[in-house]
């Protein structure tokens, strides 16, 4: 790997020239500077921060024809811009329109997030949002290919590529959404109404965010105004048939003391859904959330400040067994702190960036025996209590032809305590017995990080590489496992290569290695979880990853195909693993995931959309070729829409996915099924739009995930939401 890399960054240097560069200005519809946007050149691994007069460079300048992709202050991502001409001088102006409700999706660029080139990047706006009305974060990954989840209900875990188990890296904002939970982070709290984008990344992403990245990123970004921006006020109402959900969501938006300040909120009760055979006990829940940011330029830059606290109460957890057990999450409490600067950088430096982010967060488990005619009840509540911790710095500059990033990236979780409290009852239903236990008193982990990027052309072929070195530390005080520590040095990287074939082909080969600790819980963890009673590992060692990827792109004016092909091999893969009616953790010798993507759009005309995604996936242990747990099956996903932003649009989907023999050692197989979902909207005027949207629609029996336990998803059932602006 270093190798590699040394030769990458050697053919970078050979190639390094020093050029010109074309400047540009980028402003609104109504000609003011977009101070604090983004631009990317699409194809290449950098962007800029646009100065406070809208100023920008390409360095070095790009022949016409070439796209641009514009991202807002906020990070939301505008439809890519074409450039057919550019002035022979003077400055290039690029007009962004106003966008009512942007929706984009964009393969193989990734506008923001320092990651391999051959990874694949979806990009959901608030109208895709808007179109598809998801009740929670899995949902909005419905039509990725290599998307999965593990669980069922509002507690089900989104994950990428079949990497699991905290493999796939939840962001909100600037902060990483972390769980003690042994499925992985569900951010249940979420509301995606709240939020104004979502990117969904598939590749690793181990050298610049560390461990949790073997699978890729999911982010969701909320809504910041603009500086000086108009006061407007944006609300949502939904219901629904299937589960009586009853939503409500509000956003004010202003220009406040030379920033933009934008004040929200929402709340979402969902009951327990009907599905073709009858109500599913425990999938209910209430989610409330409050949120409150603001931005504004200081100096060449833009200040971010963002507030976010989501409650979330009663979230069920359904299970087949619910009839003897039922399994809820009484509270899930996310609190948090997002405070980010991105400015262009004095001198050579494009640009500089520190961000920062401080999370409390809350969960309670409760696992509720239910009493039968010669057994008691018992009831057992699990609370995990923490604090997350993020600073983020990056500093980037071109090299003649070349770009280079460096940075920083320092995380950790600390006072983690965990207890756990059963209530013995008697036949006649009164206590009898309580008992309190202290599973982990104080835990605390640290990762120390550096990293560094190099991207550029030698020749025709575009060169990048990277390279990571994280030292992370664990703590434990106290609790079950009693006083112990861990320490782990590892380095990241990769290198990667992409090749034009034609002037609208192109084929994207890397490799990559990461390194994931385990989680705190997964060491020194022991008591009940929403499956069962777990105990944890102290010995647990650190997964490694080698990775190769394959992109094979083909960009048109109306079409955009991409085809993805990987092959992963984790070392020391933790594996959760059932004995008796318990649970444990062990490392299970090197673990293969590989698979094959196809994804593609088509734009008939101005309005009419056809999407595609197929997936197909296998996942194994390497010693004797046992299926692993959380490998999606095999699947493909047609939707045809009539793009958002329009007075009328509508939508149909088609899921199609075969049977799961393939089951891992903690799920179940399942069968073969096909869902219809459909849509329709229509635009009143700015202050309400009406949707009507169905899922469902054929009533199909099939199962939620392929959890041991899952139980039916949801039959058929029609969303009712009412939208608009002031």
């Amino acid at each position: 790997m270093r190798k590699v890399l040394l030769c990458a960054v050697l053919c970078l240097a050979a190639g390094a020239a020093v050029g010109y560069a074309l400047e540009g200005r980028l402003v609104d519809a109504s000609g003011r500077p977009m101070v604090g946007a983004r631009i990317q050149m699409m194809g290449t691994r950098g962007w800029m921060v646009v100065g406070s007069d809208g100023s920008f460079r390409l360095e070095p300048p790009p022949a016409p024809p070439f796209e641009l992709l514009v991202t807002r202050a906020d990070g939301v991502a505008m439809r890519p811009i074409r450039v057919e001409t550019v002035p022979a001088d003077g400055v290039l102006e690029i007009r962004v329109e106003a966008a009512r409700e942007e929706s984009v999706t964009v393969m193989g660029e990734v506008p923001d997030l320092e990651l391999p080139p051959a990874a694949a990047l979806t990009l959901v706006g608030r109208g895709d949002l808007d179109q598809r009305n998801p009740v929670q974060l899995f949902e909005v990954l419905e039509g990725t290919p290599g998307a999965g989840k593990n669980g069922d209900g509002l507690a089900a875990v989104p994950s990428l590529r079949g990497l699991a188990a905290g493999r796939t890296l939840l962001l909100v904002d600037e902060g990483r959404v972390t769980a003690e939970r042994r499925a992985g982070p569900s951010a249940t709290f979420l509301d995606p109404a709240s939020v104004d984008e979502v990117e969904i990344v598939r590749g690793p992403g181990s050298v610049a965010y560390g461990s949790d990245a073997f699978g890729g990123i999911i982010r969701a970004r909320t809504r910041l105004a603009a500086p000086g921006e108009e006061p407007s006020l944006r609300y949502s109402l939904g219901f629904g048939t299937v589960d009586d959900l009853r939503s409500a969501s509000v956003d004010a938006a202003t220009g406040f003391a030379g920033g933009g300040l934008t004040v929200g909120g929402s709340y979402r009760e969902l009951a327990d859904y009907e599905s073709p055979r009858g109500k599913i006990v425990d999938s209910g829940g209430k989610v409330w959330s409050g949120r409150v940011g603001y931005q504004r330029q200081i100096g060449q830059g833009l200040l971010r400040v963002l507030w976010r606290s989501d409650l979330g109460r009663d979230i069920g957890k359904p299970g087949s067994d619910s009839n003897v057990t039922r399994n809820t999450y009484p509270e899930d409490s996310s609190h948090r702190l997002s405070i980010a600067f991105e400015t262009p950088g004095p001198g050579a430096w494009s640009r500089l960036a520190v961000a920062a982010s401080w999370v409390e967060y809350d969960l309670v488990t409760r696992k509720d025996t239910l009493p039968t005619a010669t057994k008691a009840r018992q009831v057992a509540d699990a609370d995990v209590f923490a604090h997350d911790y993020g600073v983020r710095l990056e500093a980037e500059r071109p090299l003649g032809p070349a770009r280079l990033v460096l940075g920083l990236d320092l995380s950790g979780r600390y006072g983690l305590h965990a207890v756990n409290d059963f209530h013995d009852y008697d036949l006649a239903g009164e206590i009898t017995k309580r008992t309190h236990e202290v599973a982990i008193d104080s835990a605390r982990r640290d990762d120390y990080a550096a990293f560094a990027g190099l991207s550029g052309k030698a020749g025709i072929v575009d060169l990048s590489g990277g390279l990571r070195f994280d030292r992370v530390e664990s703590r434990n005080r106290g609790g079950y496992f009693g006083n112990d520590s861990r320490s782990a040095s590892a380095f990241s990287g990769f290198a990667a290569a992409a090749v034009p074939l034609g002037s609208s082909f192109s084929i994207t080969g890397q490799v990559a290695r990461g390194f994931r600790e385990p989680l705190l819980s997964d060491r020194y963890y022991r008591g009940i979880s929403g499956r069962g009673f777990i105990t944890g590992n102290p010995a647990l060692e650190a997964e490694t990853s080698k990775q190769a990827d394959l992109a094979l792109r083909w960009s048109g004016e109306e079409v955009q195909l991409a085809a993805f092909g990987y092959l992963y091999r984790i070392e020391d893969l933790i594996e959760r693993y059932k004995s008796g009616g318990n649970y444990f953790f062990r490392n299970r010798g090197e673990a293969e995931v590989k698979g094959v993507e196809l994804e593609g759009s088509l734009r008939l005309g101005r309005t009419l959309l056809v999407q595609l995604a197929v997936q197909s996936q296998r996942g194994e242990t390497r010693a004797d070729g046992a299926p692993i747990d959380g490998i999606p099956a095999e699947g493909a996903i047609l939707t045809l829409r009539r793009a958002p932003g329009q007075r009328w649009w509508w939508l149909a989907r088609v899921a199609a996915y075969r049977r799961d023999d393939r089951e891992g050692p903690t799920e179940r197989e399942v069968p073969g099924y096909t869902v219809f979902d459909a849509g329709l909207g229509y635009r009143l005027s700015e202050l309400l739009e009406i949707q009507l949207l169905g899922r469902n629609l054929l009533d199909r029996e099939y199962f939620g995930s392929a959890d041991e336990k899952t139980v039916l998803a949801p039959g058929r059932g029609v969303q009712l939401s009412l939208r608009g602006r002031l």
